[in-house]
């Protein structure tokens, strides 16, 4: 008995050794040898220990870098290679995508790349065809990397695990803690709505979800776009959250060559990362979200943290207003006015301000009307109407006829300080702002384009703050010499010299006047300028007859009638140049010019940068005072035109001078509203806008920056 017990122990010890041993090779089996690379060792793991035919399992391939050394995520940035994995499998069997770890962004002086640190998995499903009859199962992969730190190694692995094929999968126990870890370097997956769209050289992304915007409201939120050289990743664009949406604006990546119709998107912050799918909008359609639809060219409103920055933007851009020559003649006839106004200097400061203040506030509430219909309209607007152009050309020169003291009147816009009795100096004041603020519609001033981009993407109470700001920096100039006795001492005493330099000061109106008819022209033709020349000359007469009729003590009825029948047939005469308005031909006026420039067009611009050329663009209208300066100052020079030739720089202009929607939407993608924007493209470098006032050393520097010594 003691003997057969003796046996059956020894039978039983060796039951549980065979069983271990077996135990042991199958642990074994489920993690392939570690595989030494320079900087970084790599392996394959399996999370079953045993597959089943027509079942599903997971495996990872584990990169252990060495510490400080990283590799890259599906996009790796700026540089760098993302890890591919190539398996062999047995026939019939599928693998799926990696699922990549949340990414991690690394700076390298000027570059931004995607990648990951320290031990990292790259999780892959393997499905094993139903009709699997061996009894184990081989999978092999080749895993190819790029491994770096201040310097870069690639490297590679061939890797293998053998699994015993039975009738269920089962997990192996000891793999249970990597693939924890390996499933919680994971991001969430979402399918919140999400879009984005390319245009103009800007990709806009939306993504719809009230979670993503409590996301997007954190400072370290960021999103990893999953397309290789879609994106300039450098910078960090703007992010911008309107109720649940969340809008990521970012510069296109100059070696753009196209996308995919969908794209992994991967949301960052402190507290969540969640990967979702974006997918592109066709072609000429709107950014839409799921019923949200968005203007993607319009860049989304900038920070609200910047309004103060951007009112005092405002009010600089309205001082440096009085300097410009479009402001400056009705500007002098103000100061006359408060050079002679005594007492009362403070009255007619205020109520000049008011009329300007007010002018650009009815302004911006007209032109944000009309951008939300749909408009694609900037300042200045209004002088894209030749309506306008032509009624106040006819204004400037019934008011330097005025001034000439051809006739006598004291109306609303008349009353340009000619007047100090107390009962027109209020209004003649108030209409001076008005006038002031229209003829200062041609000009944008220094830090003005900055401020007004920045407004008109705003509410509209954030709107109309910038503009009253901006006309609050116009009227400046006069409220500190109402205000300030030591100001008001240096303006010159009255005296018979005011009466000839009020006549003096019809000279610039008739220049204004002729400014505005040459526009005119520009917008419609020489054949209906000729008419609105008729139209001038038939009011002119009118005004002369008026003066005369006002030196009789009693006017005739037939003078009366002779007066109406002339300002009839002005009227007709300027209904007349309006009725055959045809516009000239920008691009014979293009072949004419001495200067060697092409006419605008987002699709031109883009195939000379495709090209790789570099490229000034030049946007500009007729009715730009300091667009037409800087043309003749700085750019249609001959040193220009050779440095252009030099470096062979593509000059395209875009003319504003009419509505053209596509010039509104560029001057958008540069938080510019208006006119002069000029911008030098150069082959591999950020957009580089130039300021508002040229010269041609100006000209030079910028471009000479971007040439190798």
């Amino acid at each position: 008995m003691s003997a057969t017990k003796s046996w059956l122990t020894l039978l039983s010890n060796a039951l549980l050794a065979f069983a271990l041993l077996l135990s042991s090779s199958a642990a074994a089996q489920v993690a392939s040898a570690v595989v030494e690379q320079p900087q970084l060792r790599a392996q394959l793991l399996s999370e079953a220990q045993q597959v089943a035919a027509g079942e599903r399992f997971t495996v990872a391939v584990k990169l252990m870098p060495d510490a400080g050394w990283h590799t890259y995520w599906v996009n790796p940035g700026d540089s760098g290679l993302a890890t591919t994995l190539a398996w062999q499998l047995p026939a019939g069997s599928e693998a799926g995508a990696i699922q990549w770890p949340i990414a991690h962004k690394f700076r390298i002086g000027p570059l931004a790349n995607y990648g990951f640190e320290g031990d990292t998995y790259l999780l892959t499903d393997i499905a094993v065809p139903a009709d699997y009859s061996a009894s184990d199962y081989t999978l092999a992969v080749r895993a190819d990397w790029l491994v770096c730190e201040d310097y870069c190694i690639p490297g590679f692995a061939e890797l293998s695990v053998t699994l015993p094929v039975g009738a269920e999968t089962s997990l192996a126990p000891s793999q249970r803690d990597s693939f924890a870890s390996a499933r919680a370097q994971l991001p969430e997956r979402a399918d919140w709505p999400a879009a984005f769209d390319i245009q103009a050289k800007q990709v806009t992304i939306a993504v719809r979800h009230a979670d993503a915007a409590a996301m997007a409201s954190d400072d370290s939120f960021y999103a990893f776009v999953g397309a290789g050289e879609l994106v300039e990743h450098a910078t960090d664009g703007t992010v911008f959250v309107s109720d649940d949406t969340v809008f990521i604006q970012r510069p296109q990546n100059t070696f753009y060559s196209g996308v995919a119709d969908t794209i992994p998107l991967l949301l960052v912050s402190d507290q969540r990362a969640v990967l979702l799918n974006a997918t592109q909008q066709a072609k000429g359609q709107a950014l839409n979200v799921k019923g949200l639809a968005v203007n993607a060219a319009v860049k989304p409103p900038a920070p609200l943290t910047n309004l103060p920055l951007m009112l005092l933007f405002a009010v600089l851009g309205g001082l440096m207003l009085n300097l410009m020559p479009c402001v400056f003649p009705v500007l002098s006839l103000k100061a006359l006015s408060m050079a002679n106004s005594g007492d009362q200097r403070r009255s007619h400061a205020l109520w000049y301000s008011a009329g300007v203040i007010i002018s650009f506030l009815a302004i911006a509430a007209v032109l944000l009307a009309l951008r939300a219909t749909g408009a694609a309209l900037g300042w200045g607007f209004q002088l894209q109407n030749p309506w306008l152009i032509a009624a106040m050309a006819l204004l400037f020169t019934a008011i330097g006829l005025n001034l000439s003291g051809l006739y006598q009147v004291a109306t609303r816009l008349m009353g340009l300080g000619g007047s100090s009795q107390p009962e027109h100096g209020p209004r003649g004041s108030f209409a001076t702002g008005v006038l002031a603020v229209v003829v200062a519609s041609p000009c944008t001033a220094p830090f003005m384009g900055v401020a007004l981009g920045f407004a008109i993407v705003q509410p509209p109470l954030v709107a109309l703050s910038v503009f009253a700001a901006l006309g609050f920096g116009l009227a400046l100039p006069f409220l500190l010499i109402a205000w300030i006795p030591a100001l008001a001492k240096r303006l010159p005493r009255p005296g018979q010299w005011m009466e000839r330099f009020k006549q003096w000061m019809a000279v610039p109106m008739y220049l204004t006047a002729v400014w505005l008819i040459w526009v005119f022209g520009r917008q419609t033709g020489v054949d209906s300028m000729a008419l609105l020349l008729i139209a001038a000359v038939l009011m002119a007469t009118m005004l002369w007859w008026l003066g005369l009729r006002q030196l009789q003590p009693q006017p005739s009825i037939t003078g009366g009638l002779l007066t109406l029948a002339l300002m009839s047939l002005s009227l007709l005469a300027l209904a007349a140049s309006l009725q055959f308005a045809q516009a000239p031909s920008k691009t014979a006026t293009a072949a004419d010019s001495e200067q060697n420039w092409q006419p605008w067009s987002a699709a031109k611009l883009s195939e000379l940068q495709q090209a790789g050329q570099p490229v000034f663009v030049n946007m500009t209208a007729d009715w730009c005072i300091t667009c037409l300066a800087n043309e003749k100052v700085a750019l249609d020079t001959a040193a220009t035109r050779a440095l252009f030739a030099e470096h062979t720089i593509a000059y395209l202009k875009g003319d504003w001078t009419l509505q053209d929607p596509a010039i509104t939407e560029y001057l958008g993608q540069f938080s510019r509203n208006g006119v002069p924007l000029y911008v030098l493209y150069w082959p591999g470098q950020e957009p580089q806008i130039l300021p508002q006032l040229l010269t041609p050393a100006i000209v030079r520097e910028h471009i000479t920056q971007f040439v190798s010594p």
